[in-house]
């Protein structure tokens, strides 16, 4: 094989594990994520062979995980779907081989699960972000070393619990917080060039909400009622699959006022990150899905800055960020005026700007109600 060949072979690698089209064996994870879904008393989902078509291996995971594994890819080589596969016209044929690079793919990524497999006992610890770090061709060339800095005198770990305690009472306390029950929030929501759009949500805890922002195409709006969703827009009108209720729902928590209640989950401290200019504790603990998930408390004030989700895919992991920002009192609680959420597929990018928030306001649950959907 040439040496042309071989590079684009390890760019198009991760590409191809977009639509699960791998040769690998992946029984250790997929017994993991049933464990998972035993353990949080869930439904199990569509696997991706019975959702997707010419899935090689990988069978047995759940199709969910399929978008957040494409997200990582494109993330982690700055490449897209078509370094890697077909398609007549506009429409996309995952399912075809016809691309070369998917098949040298497919023996780099096997390459890469067996490193996993055999040296680190199935644990995703060797990635494609481990070699690529975001460009297509890997680095050959160490950069030089650079001094580092003194590390800080270590001091003694502040409790989970007097961060949490510094938190409610930053807020506004729980009686407070407890007296809300409906949230109307309107504002804008701000696009990726600058423009801003009216937005308009109605809230009522726990997951229900809805969301509609005028846009210059028409009106795009979403709705979440408990275990089910609803997006319509001038491109769709459909139930929401998993990755979208696993979207809103992270919404309708950023929502929430107190984004952790009790009981509270086991949580752990994790050092101390930067936000911006703040310095922030960090507590970090697992959701009963089996995401991790990592707060950020600003160290002065008590305030919850940065809240970061991460989905664990056989791949790597992608996160999802949410900064809260511009808090102000509003009914004697303080509450976010700016909520952002970053994602590696930046097309679900956000920024939400608040001009108008009433708590208590009464909303119809008629709103909430969600189309039949089409068999």
């Amino acid at each position: 094989m040439s040496q042309p060949q071989i590079k684009r072979g390890l760019l198009a690698a991760a590409l191809v594990l977009v639509c699960g089209y791998l040769l690998t064996s992946q029984t250790t994870l997929t017994t993991s994520y049933a464990q998972q879904q035993a353990g949080a008393g869930q439904a199990a989902e569509p696997t991706m062979e019975e959702k997707y078509k010419n899935i090689q291996a990988l069978k047995g995971l759940p199709a969910s995980q399929m978008r957040p594994m494409m997200n990582y890819i494109s993330a982690s080589l700055g490449m897209t779907c078509a370094d890697c596969h077909v398609r007549t016209g506009d429409q996309w044929e995952f399912e075809k081989d016809d691309n070369n690079h998917k098949k040298i793919a497919r023996r780099m990524i096997t390459m890469t699960m067996e490193l996993n497999k055999q040296h680190f006992g199935g644990r995703t610890q060797v990635t494609c972000f481990t070699c690529h770090q975001g460009f297509d061709h890997p680095p050959s060339v160490p950069p030089l070393v650079k001094p580092k800095a003194d590390a800080p005198a270590a001091g003694a770990a502040p409790k989970a619990e007097e961060i949490l305690a510094k938190y409610v009472q930053a807020i506004g306390g729980k009686e407070a917080v407890e007296k809300i029950k409906t949230r109307v929030i309107k504002g804008a929501s701000v696009a990726a060039n600058g423009q801003s759009f009216p937005l308009e949500i109605n809230f009522a805890a726990p997951d229900k909400y809805t969301l509609s922002v005028a846009l210059p195409q028409g009106a795009s709006a979403q709705k979440l009622n408990g275990a089910a969703g609803w997006l319509k827009n001038s491109r769709e009108d459909r139930a929401m699959d998993g990755v979208d209720l696993m979207r809103a729902k992270s919404l309708a928590w950023s929502l929430e006022i107190l984004q952790l209640k009790e009981p509270y989950p086991r949580l752990g401290f994790a050092g101390t990150e930067k936000v911006g200019d703040r310095e922030t504790n960090v507590l970090q603990t697992r959701l009963p899905d089996g995401r991790r998930v990592r707060f950020g408390f600003d160290k002065e004030s008590g305030l919850l800055l940065r809240r970061v989700v991460q989905t664990i895919t056989p791949i790597g992991i992608d996160p999802e960020q949410t900064d809260y920002e511009d808090y102000r009192d509003v009914d004697g609680v303080k509450v976010p005026h700016t909520i952002r959420t970053t994602y590696l597929d930046q097309f679900y990018n956000s920024t939400r700007k608040f001009t108008d928030i009433k708590h208590n306001a009464k909303v119809d649950e008629a709103l909430f109600g969600l189309p039949a959907v089409k068999q």
